[in-house]
């Protein structure tokens, strides 16, 4: 029996072991974040044999999954959690737990992108296309599942005499590095009862937007994106509520007088608001326009929505880490500080316009680079103040 993240799954005959990985991302070695383990596996030699199975019987269930290149995968992570264990049999509530949690770990690696780097360092939501499936021992080389349908289900059989049952789809690029937010895990794992459903909910319809899937269009990933904003926020629709809400979230963050070369155009369109708010308004038209079935690219917009899009998947996870450090949650880190106070350039700057003369990839490129200064700037300045701080005062009047 195979259980997908986007399908129910019925299967005919008991299966009494069960395992749940990542096919299309590696770790190198074993990891603990709160109740969840991380597992490297690699074909012929990891995890080895375990207490409730063994690495053949593993190797035999990763034989279904082909890679880019149409060859079984190599590497993979398999995920345990508390008293759960690989080849243990799993109930239904541990299941559903499971996709939960794939959900807060495919979030904190999208939270981590930075854009407009090496294709290795990029990830996107089906990267962490988390597979939970169920095998016998002696019947490991078939299965079945099954796949939706908008009038019920399909029925699928598996065997090893097929070749592949399943491939890595075309948009995960490679078979890359888990890169997660560790801390940022660990704080989502355990928050408290009544912040649960208001961050899964929000993370989950952010994920759905971050596909990068030529199969869900880009105004329909608009509309989640803003979907994830109301969540989170605890909004409605509406553009007034939107930006003040961003200002209550931004009124300790000493922003940056900037320019850019878009300034002129976003004062045009939206007036002198200062460019974050301005942003904000027009997100909101191009999200009621996706929404109602008006026309989805306009001339008087400054960003279409690609850019809409790009910066949103900036934007929200630090909004979400701001919510979390206002109620008093989880520790921003200091990069993520300077990114807020920074915002407002990559808005003043088209992101998929080059700066030639310093041979940049992207305009934002060089807003990252500066946010990664100021922050080794900052620390550089902590450490000396803590070492000044801790000297003896004749060693100080020494100096």
């Amino acid at each position: 029996m195979l259980y997908l993240h986007n399908s129910s799954t019925l299967i005919e005959i008991y299966m009494s072991k069960a395992i749940a990985f990542f096919p299309w991302v590696y770790i190198n070695e074993q990891q603990e974040i709160g109740p969840i383990k991380f597992l490297p596996y690699q074909r012929n030699k990891l995890p080895g044999n375990l207490t409730h199975t063994n690495q053949n019987e593993i190797d035999e269930v990763f034989a279904a999954y082909a890679d880019l290149t149409n060859k079984a995968i190599n590497r993979a992570i398999i995920l345990e959690f508390d008293d759960w264990h690989t080849g243990m049999d799993i109930p239904n509530e541990n299941i559903d737990y499971l996709f939960q949690v794939k959900e807060l770990i495919a979030f904190s690696a999208l939270s981590k992108r930075n854009f407009f780097q090496q294709p290795n360092d990029y990830c996107n939501y089906d990267t962490y296309t988390l597979i939970i499936q169920k095998f016998s021992p002696d019947k490991i080389k078939t299965f079945s599942y099954t796949t939706r349908r908008r009038d019920g289900n399909t029925k699928h059989l598996w065997s090893s005499t097929n070749r592949f049952a399943f491939y890595q789809p075309e948009h995960v690029v490679g078979i890359t590095d888990i890169k997660i937010d560790s801390n940022l895990l660990s704080v989502l794992l355990s928050l408290p009862e009544d912040k649960k459903d208001r961050y899964y909910e929000s993370i989950k319809e952010f994920n759905a937007a971050n596909t990068d899937s030529r199969t869900i269009p880009e105004h329909v990933e608009i509309v989640m994106c803003k979907s994830a904003f109301e969540c989170l926020l605890d909004i409605d629709e509406k553009m007034d509520e939107f930006v003040k809400t961003i200002k209550v979230l931004l009124k300790d963050i000493d922003g940056c007088s900037c320019e850019g070369p878009l300034k002129a155009a976003w004062a045009k369109r939206w007036g002198n608001k200062q460019p974050i708010y301005a942003w904000a308004n027009e997100f909101c038209v191009i999200r009621g326009n996706s929404a109602h079935g008006k026309c989805r690219t306009n001339s008087k917009l400054v960003w279409q929505v690609d850019r809409h899009l790009l910066f949103a998947a900036v934007f929200f996870p630090l909004m979400l880490k701001k919510t979390l450090y206002d109620n008093k949650l989880f520790s921003m880190n200091h990069y993520d500080f300077e990114k807020l106070k920074l915002i407002d350039k990559y808005i003043l700057n088209d992101p998929f316009g080059s700066d030639s003369d310093d041979n940049v990839r992207s305009s934002w490129n060089k807003i990252d680079q500066e946010a990664n200064i100021n922050t080794y700037s900052l620390l550089i300045s902590l450490l000396e103040n803590t070492i000044h701080g801790s000297l003896p005062k004749n060693s100080e009047e020494g100096n």
